[in-house]
This record gives C-alpha cells, structure tokens and sequence, in this order.
C-alpha cells in the first residue's frame, strides 16, 4: 500500500526566515541573531531529514520609499548550512522605518518564490512580523503607487499552492492583535499551505521565546513535509472518501505505527512562553495535511509546474 513503509528517504529542506525589519522588531531581531549559533545545530540534530541537509537563508522587508523606507526588501542572503553565516545574515539587520501599519510582506513573500531552491527539496518559509500586508482591507490601508500591481494577497497565495511552500507565520503581539484581518488572513493563509500560525509575546516574554519559536516552526515544518510526502499517494488514491475519513484513517495508522511529530505549544499563563516538544501526531495535524494534499488532484502535474515556474 502506497505510504506503508516506515523507512522513510532522506529530506533535504530549503528554509527562509522571512523577517519583519521595521521599528518594532528590533528586540524580535536581537533574540533570533542572539541564539542563532545553537539553533540551527539544533534543528540539523533534532529534525528527522534521514541523512538529509537543510539550507536556510534571511530575506528582510520594511515597507515602501513613498512610507519614507530607503528599500523596501532585503534579498540578497544565499542558502547555507553553516550557523555562522546565517547570524551574519540576522547581524545585517537593523529594525528601522515603516509607517501606515500594513508593510510590504507581499514584496518580499514574491522574492522567496526565486530563491535557489534544490530541485529536491522540501520548501519552508517562516515569516515573522507584527503587522499586515498592504492588500487584505485594514481600515485606512492604501496600497503604495510602487506596489507592483499583479502582486496580490490572492495572487501569493496562489503562487505558494502551486509551489508548495509550508508557510509558518510567526505574529508579534500585541501589536499584530491590533488589526482588524492581520491574524484572520494569516492564518487561513498558512494553514492552506499545512503551516500554522504562532502568535508570539517575544517583547515580553521569557528569554529566548523568540528562538524556541523559529525552532519549533522549521521542525514543525519538515515533520509536515515528511507525513505529506510518504503518504501523498495513498490520500489521493483514497479522494472520494472524503477529507474526514481518510483523515481519520491516516491517524489511526500512524498512531498505530508511533509516528511522532513536533509540535508548537503557546501558553499564554506562564509569560506567553513558547515551547516545542515531539509527540504523537495530532488528528489536527492530520487534517491539515490532507485538506494540503487533496487541493493537488494531479500532483505530479502541480509538481512539474512549479519546477518550471520556481526552479
């Protein structure tokens, strides 16, 4: 059966921290570079890639020149491995500028999709940010003159389906809180992708909160990309069930199998503290990646566009 053996291939995964450089998320800043060194290690340890590699790079954004911002997307941080070079990427970041509330998000979520991605590799993307993207309705908004036209918040998420890129978002409070859609949108959005989103007291919470957080999201991440991979075939082999059932049958067998998953935990009565831990796989979490696999009825000719579009 299609998903049925529990030796599973070597992931290799392509991450990008996409990161908020505005004024607010200095401290935001200051803790993902303070930490760096151990995360990554981390994660290469921690995460199951089965002899696999992950890369991670940093793209920063602020908003754009007509809010008074001297650029508007940072984008030049190749891929690495090597923790060293993914803090100088973070140290290169200086919290400056914005101004309407809304930021360029778009912008920047539009240079992920050219990123050198490995042709085999499983695609992650990690945003951290307290504010929404130009596009979505927030009162008062209005999309800057420089803003490039085709570049939507629909169009993105078109763009990220077609190729399948898990998308966490990571969303500083309480300034975030403040917006009428910013947690509504991102979080349909990740979770369309089977990402999630996690809400993060960084400014006020224990130390390193920040750290565990990103940690957790690209651990979370793989073991999502690992579960939807190995069973894709059997979940569209199973579509006319139905979401529910095959859901509920998947559970089952990996509970069966001891499949384990790590997963995000915010617990808003101990100082908004943040933790990651490895568990059973939730029903949830299941659901999640099954509703993702069900929206790609022909994988493999999703697979080959995206290789087209995105390398």
């Amino acid at each position: 059966m299609p998903g049925n053996n529990p030796k599973d291939p070597l992931i290799n995964s392509d991450v990008v921290f996409v990161h908020d450089a505005t004024g607010s998320q200095q401290p935001y800043i200051d803790d993902a570079r303070k930490y760096v060194l151990g995360n990554i290690p981390a994660i290469q340890r921690k995460a199951r890639l089965q002899g696999g590699e992950a890369r991670f790079r940093v793209i920063a954004f602020r908003d754009h020149r007509e809010q008074g911002d001297l650029w508007t997307i940072h984008d030049s941080n190749p891929f690495t491995n090597d923790a060293v070079e993914v803090k100088k990427q973070l140290n290169a970041l200086e919290a400056s500028g914005g101004g309407d509330g809304p930021e360029a998000q778009l912008d920047a979520l539009d240079a992920v999709l050219r990123s050198s991605w490995r042709t085999d590799a499983k695609r992650t993307v990690i945003l951290v940010t307290d504010s929404p993207p130009h596009g979505i309705q927030e009162p008062g908004d209005v999309v800057p003159p420089s803003h490039p036209t085709a570049l939507t918040p629909d169009s993105i998420r078109e763009s990220y389906k077609t190729a399948k890129i898990l998308l966490i978002v990571v969303g500083c409070s309480p300034e975030i809180d403040s917006y009428k859609n910013a947690v509504k949108w991102y979080t349909e959005f990740a979770k369309e992708t089977m990402g999630t989103y996690v809400p993060l007291h960084g400014a006020a919470g224990p130390p390193a909160v920040t750290s565990r957080a990103l940690v957790g999201s690209v651990l979370h991440a793989i073991d999502s990309h690992r579960i939807a991979d190995r069973w894709e075939d059997w979940v569209l082999d199973q579509a006319s069930r139905g979401q529910d059932a095959i859901a509920r049958d998947l559970h089952s067998k990996l509970a069966a199998e001891g499949e384990q998953c790590h997963e995000i935990s915010c617990n808003e009565h101990d100082g908004h503290d943040i933790q990651y831990s490895l568990g059973p796989v939730s029903l949830a979490r299941v659901d999640n990646i099954v509703a993702r696999t069900l929206r790609y009825r022909d994988p493999n000719e999703s697979s080959q566009l995206a290789d087209i579009l995105w390398g």
